[in-house]
C-alpha cells in the first residue's frame, strides 16, 4: 500500500514538474522618454496621455530535466538530477532574436541544501546552465524530503527595453 501510494504521489509531481518547464512570457518594462518626445509637449498645449506600444518581443524562461543520477547502494543511496534552465529572447511568432544583453540564473534547492548556476551573454539569443542539485540521501525518505525545487530568474535587454521572468519546476529524485 505504502507503495503504490508512493508511486502516485511521484507520478503526481511528475506532471506538476513538467507543468512548470513551460515557457512564461517575461513581462517588459518600457523605457521612459522625456515629456517633448511622449507626446505631451511642453508649450502646455494639447497631449493627453500616450499609450506606449506592446512588447515587441517575449521572454521565455524554460527548466527542463536532464536526468537522474544516483550514488551508492541501500541503505546509503544518494541521489540527484541534473537540470537544464535557459532563457530565450524571441519574437511573438517565436522566431528567436539577438539581444544586447541576455541571461539567467537557476537555484536547486532540496532539504536545506542549495546549488546554483548563472550565465549570461551579449548579443545572444539563448543562454542556459546545465547543472546538478545537491545529492541527498534516496533510501527509504519520504518523497516531500527528496524532491528538489528549481528557481529561476531570467533577464534580456533589447533596445533599451528590459524583459523579466521566472519559471519554477520540481522534480523528485527516486530511490
Amino acid at each position: 500500500m505504502l507503495r503504490r501510494t508512493a508511486t502516485v504521489g511521484i507520478a503526481l509531481l511528475a506532471c506538476l514538474a513538467g507543468a512548470g518547464a513551460l515557457a512564461m512570457p517575461a513581462h517588459a518594462w518600457l523605457p521612459e522618454c522625456p515629456i517633448e518626445e511622449c507626446g505631451g509637449g511642453g508649450d502646455g498645449g494639447g497631449g493627453g496621455p500616450v499609450t506606449p506600444p506592446s512588447p515587441a518581443y517575449n521572454l521565455q524562461g524554460v527548466i527542463q530535466l536532464e536526468e537522474t543520477g544516483h550514488e551508492g547502494a541501500w541503505p546509503l543511496r544518494t541521489g540527484g538530477v541534473k537540470v537544464r534552465g535557459y532563457s530565450r529572447l524571441a519574437t511573438w511568432g517565436n522566431d528567436r532574436v539577438d539581444a544586447n544583453y541576455i541571461n539567467v540564473r537557476c537555484f536547486a534547492n532540496v532539504l536545506s541544501y542549495s546549488t546554483q548556476e548563472y550565465d549570461s551573454e551579449n548579443n545572444g539569443a539563448l543562454v542556459d546552465v546545465h547543472f546538478w542539485s545537491p545529492t541527498v540521501p534516496v533510501s527509504g525518505v519520504p518523497v516531500q524530503s527528496r524532491t528538489v525545487t528549481v528557481n529561476c530568474v531570467h533577464h534580456a535587454e533589447k533596445y533599451g527595453v528590459s524583459y523579466d521572468t521566472t519559471s519554477t519546476a520540481q522534480f523528485v529524485i527516486s530511490e
